[in-house]
C-alpha cells in the first residue's frame, strides 16, 4: 500500500515507500505486542547468555576484543562437475559467526574429454563435504590438461579478510580449457572497460578475446561493442565476497555470455600474446573468499595493486576543463581558442585550462604549428594566462611518414618494430585514425627521454601547461612489437601511463591504464557518442564511473559533456540536443573531472544559466565531499566515487542496491541520483539505511526507502546528504 508522508516542510511532496509497509492499525498493534514480549525474552535470556559479538566495538581500552575481530576461512570443493568455493567466518577466539557457505561456481570448459578425478591430497576433492584444511592440495585432471588448486598460506596474503586459493589451468597440445565464473551466484563488478558497459556485468556480452586494452575506433573491422576497452584490469568482485584475480604474466582472453558465465582462458597462440619475454602458457587464477565485496575491494587494492597517495593538479578537480574537440574537431584554429578563453571569462564561467585538441600541428608528429590556423601561438598562450587560463594541447605517439620525427625516431630505434623474427628491426607500420605511420616504443628508456625532451621544449617555448596524451592501447601493437621483448603486453600501457604521461604533471590526461592506478592524472572515459542510451551514451557514464572505481581508478572524466558530437554509428554527428546537454553536464558535475567543449552559450541562456547554478552547486556540495572522500582514499583506500551498496548495512532489504546502475555515493556523505532519461522531471531514489537530507527541500528521510517520483526538474539534480 503506498501513502504519501511528508517528514519535514517543504513545497514538494514525495511519495515514500519504506520496505515492508503497510497501513493496517491491527497489524500495528499486533507488531507492538511482539516486540514488548521479544524484549522481556531477551531481558531474561541476557541475565544467562553472553551478549552477541556480532556488532564490533572496542572495548573501555580502545581494543577490539578478541571475539570482535572477524577471521574467514575458505575451502574449495569438485562437486557436479563444478569448482565450488566455500566461506566460513569465525572470530578470533573460534566463534563461529557465518556457518559455512557457497559463495561462488566455476565451471571448467574442455575441448577434450570428460573431465576426470585425480587427487593429491588425502581428502577426495568429488566429497560433498568440503575440506578447510590448510594445506589442501588437489588436482582434477583431463587427459594431458589439469586444473590444480591450493591454499595460499595466510603469511603470503597479508590480510585476515581474505582466504585465498591459486587455481592452475594447463592444457595439453592443441587442446583449450576454461575456467569460468558462473553468473547467477551473485552480481559481479570490476573486469574490463566495455563499449555497452554494464553494472553489475552479469548482462554484458562480450566474444572471447585477449584481454588487453583497445581503442573503439573501429579500424580493423571489428565492432567497438566486440571490443573491451582502454582499461582492462585482471579483477573481478562479487556480491558474496568472491574475489577473483588473474596473474600479469597469463596470456589470458576474457568472454562473457550474458546472465550466464564469465570464462578466463590461456591463449598463448594469440597475436597479443606471441612477443613474451619468459612465455607462460597455463592459465594462473586467485580465488579469495571475503567477509563482503566491501572487504574483497579494500583487500584487493592493498595487496594486489598500489593505490593513490596524492590527487592530481586540484585545480582541474574544482574548475572544469574546456576543450576544443567537439566543438571545432580538425578546424580549430587560434581565434576560436582565443574566442573560447574569452567567452568562459566574461560569462563567469570557472576554468582550470583551456585545452587545444587535434589539429594545431602541420603533421602529426612534428610539434610544429600550422602557421595559418594559429599564427602566434606564444602570443596566444600569454593572452590567456594574462585573463587566468592556463592552455594544454592534445599529443599522440604516433608519428605520421611524412614528417622530420617519424625519419630521426625510426633511424635511432625509437619506434616499435615489426612483429617478424628476422632480426631486421624494422619500424612498423601503424594504422591508427589519423593515418599510417610510427608509434613511440614507451618501453624503452632512450626513446622515452627523446620523447619527453621535445614536450619540454615545446612546453616552454610556447607557455604550455600540460598535455593531454591520447592512445597507448595495446591495440596499437597489431603486426608490431617492442625492441625488448615484455612478459605481458599490457606493460605497454603501463609504460606509456608511467614513464610518458606520468613526467608532465598533475594536469595531465590520459585515455588508457593498466596497473596506474597510484598515477595521479585525470583517467578519461573514451570518446562518448552524443544520444541517451546506454551503448557509449549518458546511460553508460555511472556504470563506466563505478567499473574504473572498482579498478581502482578514482581521478575520472567522463569525456567531454553531451559526448563528442557523434552518433551511435557514426565518428560525425549533430550538436547533442539540449535537454540530453544539460542532463550530460549535471550528471559530470558530481564526478570528479568536468570537461566542456560544446559551451552552454551555443544553447541559449536558459541552459548557459543552468549550467552556472550546476556549478555553483558543484562548488557548494560536491567539492567538499570529495575532498572528504580524497582523505578517506589515501588513508583506507576507501573509492571517491562508490555503488550504492558501498552504504549496505547487511540487510535483507539491502538486496536492491547491488544492482542500481544509475545512482552512486560520494564518499560517504553524498548520493547522487542523476536523471538520464529524456524528458524526465521525476524519478525514483533508493535511499539506503541511516538518515539522509534531500540537498534541495533539507526533508530528513530515513532508509533503506524508496522514494518515488521524485521531483528532478530540468534544473536540479537530485542528491541527498547522510546526516
Amino acid at each position: 500500500i503506498k501513502t504519501k508522508k511528508q517528514t519535514m516542510t517543504g513545497s514538494a511532496t514525495t511519495r515514500q515507500v519504506p520496505v515492508n509497509q503497510s497501513s493496517s492499525s491491527g497489524f500495528i498493534g499486533r507488531a507492538i505486542l511482539v516486540l514488548i514480549i521479544s524484549f522481556i525474552v531477551y531481558s531474561l535470556l541476557s541475565a544467562y547468555f553472553p551478549a552477541s559479538t556480532d556488532s564490533i566495538a572496542p572495548d573501555e581500552s580502545g581494543s577490539l576484543k578478541e571475539d570482535q575481530v572477524s577471521l574467514v576461512t575458505s575451502a574449495v570443493a569438485f562437486e557436479n562437475d563444478r569448482l565450488k568455493v566455500y566461506r566460513t567466518v569465525s572470530s578470533n577466539s573460534g566463534k563461529i559467526k557465518k556457518k559455512s557457505e557457497l559463495i561462488g561456481e566455476f565451471s571448467l570448459a574442455w575441448s577434450g574429454e570428460k573431465l576426470s578425478v585425480q587427487s593429491k591430497s588425502d581428502q577426495q576433492p568429488s566429497s560433498s563435504r568440503p575440506t578447510d584444511a590448510r594445506d589442501l592440495s588437489i588436482t582434477w585432471s583431463n587427459g594431458g590438461s589439469s586444473l590444480t588448486v591450493t591454499t595460499l598460506p595466510q603469511s603470503f596474503i597479508n590480510s585476515r579478510f581474505l582466504s585465498c586459493h591459486r587455481a592452475v589451468l594447463t592444457t595439453a597440445a592443441k587442446e583449450s580449457a576454461s575456467l569460468c565464473l558462473e553468473l547467477p551466484a551473485a552480481s559481479v563488478y570490476g573486469g574490463g572497460a566495455a563499449f555497452d558497459q554494464r553494472w553489475p556485468i552479469n548482462s554484458q556480452s562480450m566474444p572471447s578475446q585477449a584481454y588487453v586494452s583497445n581503442d573503439f575506433a573501429e579500424l580493423t573491422g571489428a565492432k567497438r561493442s566486440d571490443l573491451w576497452g582502454g582499461f582492462v584490469e585482471r579483477l573481478w568482485l562479487t556480491s558474496r565476497g568472491l574475489l577473483v584475480h588473474v596473474d600479469d604474466a597469463t596470456p589470458l582472453s576474457v568472454g562473457q555470455e550474458a546472465d550466464r558465465r564469465l570464462c578466463l582462458t590461456a591463449t598463448p597462440d594469440d597475436e597479443a600474446y606471441l612477443w613474451r619475454s619468459n612465455p607462460r602458457d597455463y592459465l594462473n587464477v586467485t580465488i579469495c573468499a571475503a567477509d563482503s565485496a566491501k572487504e574483497a575491494y579494500l583487500a584487493a587494492h592493498s595487496w594486489l595493486y598500489t593505490r593513490p597517495t596524492s590527487s592530481p593538479d586540484r585545480r582541474i578537480l574544482r574548475e572544469p576543463i574546456w576543450c576544443t574537440w567537439a566543438r571545432h574537431k580538425t578546424a580549430v584554429a587560434q581565434s576560436d581558442v582565443e574566442s573560447l578563453a574569452n567567452d568562459v571569462t566574461r560569462l563567469g564561467f570557472p576554468a582550470s585550462q583551456i585545452e587545444i585538441d587535434d589539429r594545431y600541428t602541420i603533421n602529426y608528429g612534428d610539434l610544429a604549428w600550422d602557421p595559418i590556423k594559429f599564427p602566434n601561438p606564444a602570443e596566444m598562450t600569454a593572452k590567456l594566462k594574462y585573463i587566468g587560463h592556463r592552455v594544454t594541447t592534445w599529443i599522440v605517439p604516433f608519428f605520421n611518414k611524412n614528417t622530420s620525427a617519424y625519419d630521426e625516431a625510426a633511424a635511432a630505434g625509437y619506434l616499435l618494430i615489426e612483429s617478424v623474427n628476422d632480426n631486421n628491426n624494422r619500424s612498423a607500420d601503424i594504422l591508427w585514425w589519423q593515418g599510417v605511420g610510427g608509434q613511440l616504443d614507451p618501453t624503452n628508456p632512450s626513446a622515452v627521454s627523446w620523447f619527453a625532451n621535445r614536450l619540454a621544449r615545446f612546453r616552454q617555448q610556447f607557455g604550455i601547461e600540460s598535455f593531454k596524451f591520447d592512445a597507448g592501447e595495446v591495440y596499437y601493437l597489431r603486426g608490431a612489437r617492442t625492441q625488448a621483448p615484455l612478459e605481458a603486453p599490457m606493460q605497454f600501457t603501463t609504460a606509456y601511463v608511467q614513464q610518458v604521461a606520468a613526467k608532465f604533471g598533475g594536469a595531465v590526461e590520459v585515455r588508457a591504464g593498466y596497473r596506474t592506478q597510484s598515477v595521479p592524472v585525470a583517467t578519461r572515459m573514451f570518446d562518448k557518442d552524443s544520444h541517451w542510451g546506454g551503448r557509449n551514451g549518458l546511460r553508460s557514464i555511472v556504470p563506466n564511473a563505478l567499473m574504473l572505481s572498482m579498478a581502482g581508478y578514482h581521478f575520472v572524466m567522463p569525456d567531454m559533456i553531451g559526448g563528442n558530437a557523434y552518433s551511435e554509428d557514426s565518428m560525425e554527428g549533430a550538436r547533442p540536443e539540449r535537454e540530453l546537454y544539460i542532463r550530460w553536464m549535471q550528471l559530470s558535475s558530481f564526478l570528479p573531472i568536468v570537461q566542456f567543449s560544446i559551451a552552454p552559450w551555443d544553447y541559449d541562456q536558459e541552459v548557459t544559466d543552468i549550467a552556472l547554478k550546476t556549478l555553483k552547486l558543484r562548488a557548494e556540495v560536491y567539492i567538499p565531499a570529495l575532498e572528504a572522500a580524497l582523505t578517506q582514499l589515501f588513508s583506507t583506500g576507501e573509492p571517491v566515487t562508490r555503488p550504492l551498496w558501498w552504504a549496505s548495512d547487511g540487510t535483507v532489504d539491502d538486496v536492491r542496491l547491488w544492482t542500481v546502475d544509475d545512482q552512486f555515493l560520494v564518499g560517504d556523505s553524498l548520493l547522487v541520483a542523476p536523471v538520464i532519461r529524456q524528458s524526465t522531471v521525476a524519478r525514483d531514489i533508493l535511499l539506503p539505511s541511516g538518515r539522509w537530507k534531500d540537498g534541495y527541500s533539507g526533508r530528513l528521510v530515513d532508509g533503506p526507502l524508496v522514494l518515488k517520483d521524485h521531483p528532478a526538474k530540468l534544473d536540479m539534480v537530485p542528491h541527498f546528504i547522510r546526516v
